[in-house]
């Protein structure tokens, strides 16, 4: 692949990093989560030092957003003034070396697959992203190192290309990190992207012997050429007018796990052809697959006619990653003048484009507490617990999200119920989100961005929905226990959805048979239909004019 350069790397713009200085913060790795809080620490005057990690490019990361990821990159675009974060939600507005690179996400589809059977047209779910959205699927390696170029463009000191962080320490009211040349670094407080390969993680007890999540999956993840797009084996036309499934993420199901999708060349601008393919599997319902991660690929699709035909001719053009136990946390994630974010915290499936939400929603409430300590030179642990609470708090819900899902990926009926209640949340959450940065700009006070006590819904949101999630995430449960037919729970989700006053009519969440999902102009009138006449009162504060309006990240600066 042929990269269109990033002109402010072309430029050098980056400043060197300078042992002789104190930094305020150093923050150790390069992935996404590491660039966007240098950037947004710079943007208000902190002192960052970023030093990479030697396996920051090749651990797999998400590569997926949904418009509630969209909300939450540009609440930090707002609240720390970094317009260039707003593009992160809108791919037209990214630069052009990164569109090249990356693909486009217009929905969100799932097919479910039974052995030895062509997949069936009527056991699929697709969701297509509304036009005045631009989500997209990120190109790692290139987005990762354009975050790193947005801190050293507000201010950051770089490292340099060729040295790595050897280890980490706290000592003297300061920390120390020392790189692959020898040289030592100093700084008031340390920030842990590295994962769990961390030097500093494991000064500080190592990962847990046993995680604390109940998901457990074998994960195989590489970017492959030669992929077919489904749409190519399969005419749409023999699936309810589904719009081409290779324009945006997606997911084939199976009882036992699910294989994902990601398309880099799926637009005119790209010069990325590869696709990122993610297997991941329950180990227990898989438990004898080879060894060697391409010839355990080949056996779990092969399987499947549909899949084996998809993947007849398609090649890894880089090495397969491979994990028995995918699932990770750390036994501690913060201490005296440190904190460990993101992917040294913990580690679940890529799924449903949590893992890259999740990081910037951790940037956000860690950026939160570490300026104003900076400013006032108070390095208090309590804020800081605060926000690994918050942190580990997100990991759980996520957990449960999957661990339904897993379960969900039994009976497609179930899958397709278990998809609307995502769905609905995914909606909701946008707007919500959406309603408190809106509160927030307006009256200076941020903390209806910072309630997370409230847990992996942090912020206020329509009457019941929490209720709703709970008890959905519960009858899931109960099938998986043995206690519920897969059906007989689908259909008691159903009536909920039918059921619950604060649901929109939007896409008939409660019917099973509106499988295919696009925000039309019909609905549209019905939704205002709906808010004018039946809706809650909580809920009309989420669609009033300002917060179903689009945002570019022009408009932002």
């Amino acid at each position: 692949m042929k990269a269109i350069k990033s002109p402010e790397h072309d430029r050098r713009l980056a400043r060197a990093a300078d042992p002789a200085e104190k930094y305020d913060v150093a923050i150790l790795g390069g992935s996404m989560a590491a660039g966007l809080l240098g950037a947004v620490l710079s943007r208000q005057g902190v002192r960052v030092l970023l030093v990479g990690a030697a396996d920051d490019d090749s651990d797999p990361a998400g590569e997926t957003t949904v418009p509630y990821t969209a909300e939450v990159f540009l609440l930090l675009a707002k609240r720390f003034q970094v317009p260039e974060i707003a593009a992160f939600g809108l791919f037209t507005d990214l630069p052009p070396w990164v569109r090249s690179e990356s693909g486009v996400k217009k929905s969100l589809g799932f097919l479910y697959h039974h052995p030895g059977r062509p997949q069936d047209p009527h056991e699929c779910v697709q969701f297509n992203v509304p036009n005045e959205h631009g989500e997209w699927h990120l190109y790692r390696r290139g987005v990762d190192r354009y975050t790193r170029e947005l801190a050293a463009k507000y201010g950051a000191a770089l490292a340099g290309a060729d040295v790595f962080v050897s280890d980490a320490w706290v000592e003297e009211d300061e920390g120390r990190v020392r790189v692959s040349d020898g040289t030592v670094y100093r700084a008031r407080f340390l920030v842990d992207c590295v994962g769990p390969d961390s030097p500093l993680l494991v000064r500080n007890g190592g990962d847990d012997a046993e995680p604390r999540l109940r998901h457990t999956s074998r994960v195989y993840a590489t970017q492959m050429r030669g992929v077919v797009p489904f749409e190519a084996l399969v005419p749409p036309s023999r699936q309810d007018k589904v719009t081409p499934w290779s324009e945006g993420t997606v997911h084939h199901l199976f009882d036992g796990g699910w294989v994902q999708l990601v398309d880099f060349g799926n637009h005119k601008e790209s010069r990325n052809p590869t696709t990122s393919v993610t297997l991941s599997v329950d180990p227990e319902r898989f438990p004898d697959l080879p060894e060697e991660p391409d010839k355990a690929f080949r056996q779990v699709v092969e399987r499947f006619p549909d899949l084996a035909r998809q993947f007849e001719n398609a090649t890894p053009v880089r090495p397969w990653t491979v994990e028995t136990r995918y699932q990770r946390t750390a036994s501690t994630t913060h201490g005296e003048r440190w904190f460990g974010l993101e992917r040294t915290a913990a580690r679940n499936d890529m799924f449903l484009a949590r893992d890259a939400t999740m990081a910037a929603e951790s940037v956000h409430a860690l950026a939160s507490v570490l300026i104003p300590a900076v400013r006032r030179d108070n390095w208090s642990p309590a804020p800081f617990a605060r926000v690994a609470l918050f942190q580990e708090a997100l990991g759980e819900f996520n957990d449960r999200l999957l661990h339904a899902a897993r379960t969900a990926c039994q009976d497609f009926r179930l899958w397709n119920a278990f998809s609307r209640v995502w769905l609905l949340w995914q909606i909701l959450a946008d707007l919500s989100l959406k309603r408190a940065r809106l509160d927030a700009e307006s009256s200076g006070d941020w903390s209806v961005c910072e309630q997370y006590e409230l847990g992996g819904i942090w912020f206020q949101c329509p009457r019941g929905l929490r209720e709703l999630i709970d008890r959905s995430l519960e009858t899931v449960d109960e099938v998986r226990r043995g206690g519920l037919a897969a059906g007989a729970a689908a259909d008691r989700i159903f009536a909920e959805l039918r059921r619950e006053p604060f649901v929109p009519p939007l896409y008939a969440f409660g019917d099973p048979g509106a499988r295919v999902y696009r925000f039309t102009l019909p609905k549209r009138l019905q939704m205002l239909f709906w808010v004018k006449t039946k809706a809650p009162a909580d809920f009309r504060r989420l669609l009033t004019v300002d917060n179903v309006s689009g945002v570019t990240a022009a408009s932002s600066r």
